[in-house]
């Protein structure tokens, strides 16, 4: 594998000498010490790089609303670079095959929500990742010495709306599992329509986006362009104090993202923290805060029982997460998470009752990932994570308990670094 561009001290294609290391998702910034895994090649004048982890897992998720199923999480990403007018140039094309591995619920998570299943919630599964999660194009190009602009537009991709998504986070490529909070926090990561302006120097960025903030349907092997348009909208401002730290805070509004309440919106803040320092004996740490806010917008139809109710009603629901890997050397990795979210009846689907109640969810994970096996530019690893959740005693009825927990096993391939 070669040495990328702009890792390493060596210089960078990127305006104003950014670091390749520095891209994280979508338009997101990374700390500029991150590790960055690749394959890297060229194509006459193209520069060519290929990212991505795989992640084959036997998962039990334990009590009676769990399950337990062999399956694989997975995300391939191809990045092809030029300069150009001055400039740079990038393509990204993003895909996954979980849809085709693990069917329209994706794989079991207690407490997970978010999306649709059978135009009902989608609970205690994440959702599979839509084949296509991004086909974007990038533009670069500095306006002085210390300023340069950015365009990005994607017919699939991420709008400035979020931390860095969590499966392109150091702190968590040990950990094949989505956050808790995902959906509070990263989850615009595949909106079907973005364009994303910024103005940045070295050390800050500035960002708008217009987006689609519809939710993709449980169909994941098609654009989901029925109904979009571009009336969502994002601000993020992202600050690199120095090589190690990346502060981020974000702002927007996305207008009918929910396919089971058409017509209603949602605002969501938030803020990150991402850090990557030296490990033990040559490995790496990294680590992340993120704290993410929604305000939903919904109808007191449901509430009522009134066809005809159109007063909005509002309510807030926020989520924290803390995690990091740490490298013991350049083969082990020990990664832990702790998540707090604030989830409501809705959004754990129930049926009856005050569908806004807020239940407020805890949870701890950790695992350990040892690298085995280099062949070529990939890397073989071997995992464990165990998951416990601490779950109000008004859901004891609902799980059984108060704790429940989980244990995933798995196989991650992915490049070396």
């Amino acid at each position: 594998m070669s040495q990328m561009p702009g890792t390493q001290g060596s210089s960078s294609m990127a305006p104003l000498g950014i670091p390749f290391a520095r891209f994280g998702s979508g338009t997101s910034w990374l700390p500029d010490s991150s590790p960055m895994r690749a394959i890297h090649g060229d194509l006459g004048t193209w520069m060519l790089m290929l990212h991505g982890a795989a992640f084959g897992q036997f998962d039990h998720q334990g009590t009676r609303r769990g399950d337990s199923q062999w399956g694989l999480t997975d995300w391939e990403m191809l990045t092809a670079a030029q300069a150009a007018g001055g400039g740079l140039f990038r393509v990204n094309l993003m895909t996954s095959a979980e849809a085709l591995i693990l069917g329209k619920r994706g794989y079991p998570e207690l407490l997970q929500t978010g999306g649709t299943y059978r135009g009902a919630r989608l609970v205690d599964h994440q959702h599979p990742h839509d084949l296509a999660m991004e086909a974007a194009i990038a533009y670069d190009h500095s306006l002085t010495r210390q300023l340069a602009s950015g365009l990005y537009v994607a017919a699939v991709g991420e709008p400035a709306l979020g931390p860095v998504a969590y499966m392109h986070r150091p702190s968590a490529e040990a950990d094949p599992f989505a956050p808790l909070g995902h959906h509070w926090q990263d989850a615009a990561h595949e909106s079907f329509g973005v364009v994303t302006g910024a103005l940045y120097t070295h050390a800050v960025k500035l960002e708008g986006s217009a987006f689609n903030g519809r939710e993709p349907d449980e169909y994941r092997f098609n654009f989901d362009y029925q109904g979009a348009k571009l009336d969502s909208y994002s601000g993020r401002l992202t600050v690199l104090p120095d090589a190690h730290v990346s502060i981020a805070a974000w702002g927007g509004y996305l207008a009918d993202h929910d396919p089971l309440e058409p017509g209603l919106g949602m605002q969501r803040y938030g803020a990150s923290v991402l850090t990557t320092n030296g490990g033990v004996a040559g490995g790496t740490w990294s680590s992340a805060a993120v704290w993410g806010l929604n305000i939903h917008h919904h109808s007191d139809r449901e509430h009522t029982h009134d066809p005809n109710a159109s007063t909005k009603l509002y309510h807030m629901s926020s989520s924290a997460l803390l995690e990091s890997t740490l490298g013991l050397g350049t083969h082990t990795d020990l990664n832990a998470r702790v998540e707090q979210v604030q989830k409501n009846g809705d959004d754990l689907g129930f049926i009856g009752g005050d569908l806004i109640q807020l239940f407020t969810i805890r949870s701890l994970s950790s695992g350990v990932t040892r690298d085995v096996r280099s062949v070529g530019d990939a890397q073989l690893s071997l995992g464990a994570r165990a998951s416990l959740d601490l779950v109000p005693s008004t859901l004891r009825l609902v799980y059984g308990t108060t704790t429940p927990a989980g244990l995933a096993v798995f196989v991650r391939v992915r490049p070396g670094r």
